[in-house]
């Protein structure tokens, strides 16, 4: 019997673990599209204004150089305009957050299910049968969850690995709990 829980607790594990990562890669790759929309809007707005700058200047003084500039600046201001309307960087953003907050649901599910494997409570089929549904969901995520970057990886590498951002100590944990509920059950 114990064997069982082992072995569902094998697989949960694992599962638990990739999408802790999942989870982390969809963040990333959330704060990569903000990142890259908060650049191209303020490129967006300094050039927009340098073309402006431009023009009116073209209108005072008739120097070839000045149309030119403002003629390139008025390229690069239709450039961007024109990457915005055919990529919604929002959207984009909007959904991979989306996302990772369906697959930190999930990992709270599958955390839940590996505190009952511990417990033994309920048995293993019954658990097993819970997992199973949350399989199925995770599956179905995975599916339709938006796509990533390598740099969304190499960013949640460095997250998890690196800065050991899930990584939580007790006393950490105890220190957002009041008094009565800090440490291990007596």
């Amino acid at each position: 019997m114990n064997n069982e829980y082992q072995l569902l607790l094998d697989e949960v594990r694992q599962n638990y673990s990739s999408v802790v990562w999942t989870h982390k890669i969809q963040e990333k790759q959330a704060d990569i599209y903000h990142e890259k929309y908060a650049k191209l809007e303020a490129a967006n707005i300094l050039v927009a204004s340098a073309t402006s700058c431009g023009i009116v200047s073209t209108i005072f003084c008739d120097n070839i150089w000045a149309k030119i500039i403002a003629a390139a600046l008025s390229f690069v201001t239709i450039t961007i305009t024109a990457y915005f309307k055919s990529f919604d960087i929002k959207e984009m953003e909007k959904q991979n957050k989306k996302y990772a907050n369906k697959f930190l649901v999930i990992r709270n599910r599958l955390l839940h299910i590996i505190c009952d494997i511990h417990m033994k409570k309920r048995n293993v089929d019954e658990i097993n049968l819970e997992y199973i549904s949350i399989m199925d969901d995770l599956n179905e995520l995975y599916t339709d969850a938006p796509s990533t970057t390598q740099d969304a990886v190499d960013r949640a590498f460095e997250a998890l690995k690196v800065n050991k951002e899930y990584t939580i100590s007790d006393e950490e944990i105890d220190n957002f709990l009041p008094p009565t509920l800090r440490g291990k059950v007596e």
